[in-house]
C-alpha cells in the first residue's frame, strides 16, 4: 500500500472513531472492515488512474458522507463517487476497472 493510501485511510479511520459513539461504533465496525477495503481499493484505484488530488476529493467525499450522515458509505457508492470523480478529471473508466464495475 502506498504512502498516499495510508495516509488517507487514517484520515477515514479517525473521522470514523470521532463521528460514531461507542455503541454505534461497534455495529459499525463490522461494516468498516469490509467497506474500509472498498475504501483502499477506491483510493487506490483512483490516485493511479487521476492522482493525488482525485484521491484526496474522493476521501474527502467519503469523510463528508461519515460526518454528515453518520452512516459509512458503501462500496457501490464509492465506486460511483470515484469513477464520476476520475471523469471529472478527464480519466475514462473502462468496464474492466474495479470503478467501472
Amino acid at each position: 500500500m502506498s504512502a498516499v493510501t495510508k495516509e488517507l485511510l487514517a484520515e477515514i479511520d479517525e473521522t470514523t472513531q470521532a463521528a460514531f459513539d461507542l455503541g454505534t461504533r461497534r455495529a459499525a465496525q463490522k461494516k468498516e472492515g469490509s467497506r474500509r477495503k472498498a475504501y483502499e481499493k477506491g483510493i487506490k484505484e483512483v490516485n493511479s488512474l487521476a492522482g493525488r488530488d482525485a484521491a484526496r476529493e474522493l476521501t474527502d467525499w467519503i469523510i463528508g458522507e461519515i460526518e454528515e450522515n453518520q452512516k459509512l458509505p458503501s462500496a457501490r457508492q464509492v465506486r460511483k463517487r470515484g469513477a464520476r470523480i476520475c471523469r471529472n478529471h478527464g480519466e475514462e473508466i473502462s468496464t474492466g476497472s474495479w470503478l467501472g464495475a
